[in-house]
């Protein structure tokens, strides 16, 4: 049976899959990190604070204007914890496949014009910020966790096995080799969940401190096809059907996408999710836009950016990010 495509995990699995698994350092600025997009291993104990965060926090250099508009990006994390890779059945190639590859590196040039960018820096196998805390399928655990909904009222993303701690890869092969301790649930939260919804709350409260509004940009990718193979717009914007932005702003970024020759489609196959949710609303000062980037436009293979098309990318994303900061201003 063919899955929702808003459900389903969205992978290229006709691309081969780069081999190379070995752990790497976390680099600290996003100049360096664009050298090597490899996987990162490392014990949970090197990921406590106050030697990690999962949320990484871009802020403007100080001579910039601030900006209303800030950028996330929740699911291009390679950070994976040596422990859960070492539980896993399946290896941390296939555990690749449910990240937005490279999506951190397009929109860090955005600070450059005052725009604060976060991104996630975990991996969306081992905890998606992308979901409420209560998207847990129950299953997957020992005893049920407290957070838990009922599985009557589960959501499609949880009955499709990627709810909040995903039960499946892109592949849709099981991940956890047994079955998890209930407290599993909240030491992720408390690792990653909290933290980047914390960072993300704080950006969008500095905005509103300075111009009484905020718009939040959530970057993701998808694949060049549907799973139907037919061939997806070059963008897909999701303002959950038109309830988290003013349609003006809309319009403006639509024109801004396609004035630069990239094809667009609106809400079809993904219109959003949690985080579009949870941060905007059209008729508030608080609103929000789901991006999803075609992978063909700056990626030559699995896990490898193409450089001239991810610098057009980030240029486009730059340009995107002036052009409502400058609305946003005015308005």
């Amino acid at each position: 049976m063919l899955m929702n495509i808003e459900t389903a995990p969205k992978s290229d699995a006709h691309i081969a899959v780069n081999p190379a698994n070995n752990p790497a350092p976390i680099a600290s600025t996003a100049a360096s990190r664009r050298d090597d997009l490899g996987p990162v291993i490392l014990p949970l104990v090197a990921l406590a604070t106050p030697h990690f965060t999962a949320a990484e926090i871009l802020t403007p250099p100080s001579h910039c204007q601030p900006s209303a508009v800030v950028l996330s990006s929740p699911h291009a994390g390679r950070v994976y914890p040596a422990e859960f890779i070492a539980a896993s059945i399946a290896d941390v190639n296939a555990l690749r496949g449910l990240e937005d590859f490279g999506v951190d590196q397009l929109i860090s040039s955005v600070r450059d014009h005052g725009i604060t960018c976060i991104n996630n820096q975990i991996s969306r196998a081992y905890i998606d910020v992308n979901r409420p805390v209560d998207a847990l399928d129950t299953a997957m655990f020992t005893s049920p966790p407290a957070a838990a909904k009922t599985a009557a009222a589960a959501s499609r993303h949880v009955r499709a096995g990627y709810g909040l701690l995903p039960r499946l890869t892109a592949a849709r092969e099981v991940i956890h080799r047994q079955l998890l301790p209930s407290d599993e649930v909240e030491s992720r939260i408390a690792l990653v969940h909290k933290p980047y919804h914390q960072a993300v709350q704080a950006a969008l409260a500095t905005a509103h401190s300075h111009f009484g509004r905020s718009l939040l940009i959530d970057c993701h990718s998808m694949p060049s096809h549907d799973q139907h193979d037919k061939p997806l717009a070059d963008f897909v914007l999701g303002d959950l059907h038109h309830s988290t932005l003013d349609p003006a702003i809309g319009d403006l970024l639509a024109k801004t996408i396609t004035e630069a020759g990239y094809s667009l489609a609106w809400n079809h196959p993904y219109a959003g999710g949690y985080i579009t949710k949870n941060y905007g609303r059209t008729a508030t000062r608080q609103q929000s836009i789901q991006i999803e980037i075609n992978r063909r436009l700056y990626m030559t293979r699995k896990y490898a950016l193409d450089q001239q098309g991810s610098e057009n990318i980030a240029a486009l994303l730059a340009r995107i990010g002036v052009v409502l900061s400058d609305k946003l201003a005015k308005a």
